[in-house]
Parts: structure tokens; C-alpha cells; sequence
């Protein structure tokens, strides 16, 4: 069909006064992507690559970069971070040398039999992301020179480059890969703070899983199922997402999802960010003063991670809620280091302390003010001051009053006494 259009706007464009050519609803070829080029050591080069997928055409006049590749991509993995409205995501391309030894679970890659041949010429590897997509690709070229067309051998992608979660509920890490049929081995690690373990390997030679750590669980899909639309076509994808059963604080880090294959192996990494909020408790509760005495406020906030929270105090106006002067009323404020609980969360202590309470501070509202980045807006804690004896009976005291005085008039004719009357004195009667 495509084929066929092209044709058709060729006729067309020939028939037309001056040769014009006519749009015939053909999809535009996406431009040359940028890409930072690394050298042998790892270093950037003065000038940057450029990447031409999907057939691309030569490179205009004028581009800055003599490096250019033509990338065919059998899976279309590398578009899913390239496209409309073309927005260049972060790129690198750097030449490897395959690694075909094969891990210590899965001896069964390293058979000769099964490594395709031509596993000659030039290899590269290429890493593309955006904050929705990141993708690894291992690319085979014919010769070991850039400007080469260049093929992707082995693509490792993932929906969730950067994602979030809160301790106790699941979480998926999605993690799928592109590859021609044939046997592979799979690892998920885990890093945060120099340090790393493995959580679990799969062999598809024998179809266990090793090495599981508890809490871990490995979600696989057969190849061809759609990965929500990220690598849509031609089949070979498989998903080989990592499921964590109930997410803690301690899982936080960077998560290492690596295929091998028997000519070579990829690997995308995904960045898990544990987000707890915190929980605000504003004390003494009730605050009742007596003129002239002096209160601290407490404010605890606990069960937070992760440690960049923020404590600040305020005083308003009980009936209109008007912002007050805190200085006026406020003699100093402090605020506790954090202290780590046994759950891997943070909690801390802030305190207020009072001028002597006056007739005129009574009905002030003091908060609690707390930020935290698991807040979508701050958390407030709130205590009105009542300075005893500074207003005068409300409606409560006229209630109790009132049952006083009913059970004293009960509690009196129970006792058998009936209240004198001016019949029975003689005094009166006269």
C-alpha cells in the first residue's frame, strides 16, 4: 500500500504544471536524532552522531556531525522515544565488543551452535530516554567504521524509567525485550547507595526462576504481545516485568533489568523513588491557659520518608483566620533531629513555647505547618488557645448549670423534704 501511494503522488507530481508534487498522506520520515558519540574510553567526542531510523535519508546540507548511522530496527523500539513532536530525548552511542560468555545460570547460551553467524564487523550500543521511556538497543554493523547502516540485534526497553510508590502496596517495574527466536537468560539486580544484590534470574532453557529473594515475584509474556504500543510491531517482544509484593523503604534505588542472549547481552535501568507522607500530631489538646501561665506546643511528625521535610508554625485569627504576627505571642521554636524508626521511616519533634497567656490571646489558632514531596499540598495541624476565664459562660456552662440545678431539686424532694410554704409560717401568715 505504501509502495503504491508513493507511485501514485510520483504520477501525479509528473502530470502536474511545473512538476509539483502532491501530498498523498504518506507519514514523514522522522529527522536525524542527535546523539552524544563516546569513545573507546568512555569519553564524549568533540561532535555528536546522528541517528537516522527508518530508512532515513541522507543528512541535509549543513549538519555539524561527520558520524552518521543508518539504524534498521526490526521491533521499532528505538521509536518509541523519537517521534512527534520530536522532542530529542537524551541519547548516547559507544562502540562494544559482544560479550558471549554466558552467566553462571544459564550455561546453555554459551553453546556454539546456537550463536548466529556474523558475529564480525562493528558493534554499538544505543541508549535512548525520556522521562516515560527508556530504551537500550545492542546494533550490529557490517564494517568497524561510523557511517555504516547499522541493525538492532537486541532492544531492552521499559514504559517506566522513573516511577514512584508507597510503602505496602505493589508495584510493577515493567521491563520488556526485543530479540530474534531463540534461548535467553534474564537478571534483576537491585543498587542504591554503592551497593547491589541480585533479586532474581531466569533461565528460558530450563524456565525456572533463581535466586528469588522473598518479595519478588518475575511476570513474563510471550513474544508478540503488545507493550502498549511502545514497540508495536513484527513480533519477538517478550515482557519480563519485576513485581515487587509490597513495597518498602528499603527498596529504594536503581533497578538493573539485563538480557543475555548468545551473542551478546543489554540492559535498561529503571529509578524507584519510595514516597511515605507524613503524619502531623499537634499537642496539648485541649489548650486551656490560666492568665499569666506559660504553654509549649508540640508538634510530632512521623512516619516520613524520605527525609527532606519541612516544619513551620503560624498564628491566626480564631473568627476570621487572619495570618498573626507569631513573634507577638511566640518566645522561641525548635525542631528535633530525625530519628529512624524500625520501618525505615523518619519522624521529628517541633515545639512552640508562649508568651503568658493574657485575656487578649484568647481564641488565637496555632498550626503546625508540614511540606513534604509525598504532599501534593502542605498538611496542617491546628489548636486554638483558651485563656481561662476570659470570655464569659457560653452556651455549654448554661446547660450544665441547668442540670445542676435539676438534680439538686430532685435530689431534695427524693429526701422527703418539702420546701416550706407561706401557709406554714406563722410569722408570714400574720
Amino acid at each position: 500500500m505504501a509502495a503504491a501511494a508513493a507511485a501514485l503522488g510520483l504520477v501525479l507530481g509528473l502530470c502536474l504544471p511545473g512538476g509539483g508534487a502532491v501530498d498523498v498522506g504518506l507519514p514523514p520520515r522522522p529527522p536525524p536524532l542527535p546523539c552524544v558519540l563516546l569513545g573507546p574510553g568512555g569519553a564524549p567526542t568533540p561532535r555528536p552522531a546522528l541517528l537516522f531510523l527508518g530508512g532515513a535519508p541522507d543528512p541535509p546540507r549543513g549538519t555539524e556531525s561527520d558520524v552518521t548511522f543508518h539504524v534498521t530496527d526490526p521491533w521499532d523500539t528505538l521509536a518509541g522515544a523519537w517521534g512527534p513532536p520530536w522532542t530529542p530525548p537524551k541519547c548516547e552511542l559507544s562502540p562494544t565488543v559482544p560479550v558471549v560468555t554466558p552467566p553462571p545460570w544459564a550455561p546453555s547460551l554459551g553453546l556454539g551452535a546456537r550463536s548466529p553467524p556474523g558475529l564480525g564487523g562493528s558493534w554499538w550500543v544505543a541508549a535512548l530516554g525520556t522521562p516515560h521511556y527508556g530504551v537500550t538497543a545492542l546494533l550490529q554493523g557490517p564494517a568497524p567504521a561510523p557511517g555504516t547502516p547499522l541493525t538492532a540485534a537486541l532492544s531492552v526497553f521499559t514504559l517506566t524509567p522513573e516511577l514512584g510508590g508507597s510503602p505496602g502496596s505493589p508495584l510493577d517495574l515493567h521491563c520488556a525485550f526485543a530479540a530474534p527466536p531463540g534461548p535467553f537468560a534474564l537478571e534483576w539486580r537491585h543498587q542504591h547507595r554503592g551497593g547491589g544484590r541480585r533479586l532474581l534470574a531466569f533461565d528460558s532453557a530450563t524456565a525456572r526462576v533463581t535466586a528469588a529473594t522473598p518479595g519478588h515475584r518475575l511476570l513474563l509474556g510471550g513474544a508478540g504481545e503488545d507493550e502498549g504500543g511502545a514497540a508495536g510491531g513484527g513480533g519477538g517482544i517478550r515482557q519480563v516485568t519485576l513485581r515487587l509484593e509490597a513495597l518498602n523503604v528499603t527498596q529504594e534505588g536503581t533497578y538493573v533489568c539485563a538480557i543475555f542472549l548468545p551473542h551478546g547481552q543489554a540492559q535498561t535501568l529503571l529509578r524507584l523513588r519510595v514516597l511515605a507522607p507524613p503524619k502531623v500530631t499537634l499537642r496539648p489538646t485541649p489548650l486551656v491557659v490560666a492568665p499569666g501561665a506559660v504553654a509549649e506546643l508540640l508538634c510530632e511528625t512521623s512516619g516520613y520518608f524520605p527525609l527532606d521535610v519541612g516544619v513551620r508554625w503560624q498564628r491566626r485569627d480564631g473568627a476570621s483566620g487572619t495570618l498573626l504576627p507569631l513573634g507577638d505571642t511566640v518566645t522561641h521554636t525548635w525542631t528535633s533531629g530525625h530519628r529512624r524508626g524500625p520501618d525505615g521511616t523518619f519522624s521529628r519533634s517541633s515545639g512552640a513555647r508562649l508568651v503568658p497567656a493574657r485575656p487578649g490571646h484568647h481564641g488565637d489558632v496555632y498550626v503546625c505547618l508540614v511540606t513534604h514531596p509525598a504532599l501534593a499540598a502542605p498538611r496542617r495541624a491546628r489548636l486554638r488557645l483558651e485563656v481561662a476565664g476570659a470570655a464569659g459562660p457560653g452556651l455549654e456552662d448554661a446547660v450544665g448549670l441547668g442540670l445542676v440545678a435539676f438534680v439538686l431539686c430532685g435530689l431534695w424532694r427524693w429526701l422527703g423534704v418539702p420546701p416550706p410554704s407561706p401557709e406554714q409560717d406563722p410569722k408570714k401568715r400574720s
